[in-house]
């Protein structure tokens, strides 16, 4: 679901970025945090 990159040694940079996967869940995900809040749960 996640893409790491790690761009350098020192100082160690990283980067993240969902894969096509992941992308994939962002509306359920978004579908689920909005269900959450209107039962407010936390």
């Amino acid at each position: 679901m996640v893409i790491r990159t790690v761009i350098n040694d020192r100082p160690v940079a990283v980067t993240y970025e969902l894969t096509e996967f992941g992308n994939s869940a962002l509306k359920i995900l978004d579908d689920l945090r909005i269900w959450s809040e209107r039962h407010d749960i936390g």
